[in-house]
Formats: structure tokens, sequence, C-alpha cells
């Protein structure tokens, strides 16, 4: 493990440490955001299009639960992070 030391001269607390609170809250803030763009539903079109396959396909990946899908009344769905995460398992060799 690599010791790294910063030192600061010449800089008051008052006004270091507003800008170590902004730079945590901008992390979190970042961390939120990717969160909820994950559970985004998707429709089949949209999925087939992420994935560069045909609707065909992606029928098949459904149908061998390679793809989870969502039906909401008449209409499939699927979930942005399961898609990431299923396309992961599918490229591990």
């Amino acid at each position: 493990m690599v010791k790294q030391i910063l030192q600061i001269e010449n800089t008051e607390s008052s006004k270091f440490i507003p800008e170590i609170l902004k730079g945590f809250q901008d992390i979190l803030n970042k961390q939120n955001n990717t969160s909820k763009d994950d559970e985004v539903l998707l429709t089949r079109e949209d999925v087939a299009e992420m994935l560069s396959i045909s609707l065909v396909t992606l029928w098949k990946y459904t149908k061998d639960d390679i793809i989870p899908a969502y039906r909401i009344g008449t209409k499939v769905r699927y979930k942005k992070s399961e898609i990431l995460l299923a396309l992961k398992q599918m490229n591990k060799f």
C-alpha cells in the first residue's frame, strides 16, 4: 500500500471543508442518477436496437431465460439493468 500525503497551506478550514463536502455530494448524485437510469423499462424494439439483434433473436433469448422479461398487460418490457447483466453473463467464456 502506497501512502500519499497531501499538504495544504494558506487555506482556511472554513473555505476548504465546503469544497470537500460539495465533492462528496457530486459523487453521490452521480451514483444515484445511474441507478435510476438502470431501472428504466425498455420496449422490445429498444432492447433489440441496443443489443444490435433482431426481434426474433430477442424473443429466443427471452424464451430461453437468457434475458428476463416482464409482461404488463399485453406489452413486454425489459429492465435495462437486467439486460446489461445478461449481456455480461453472455460474454463470459
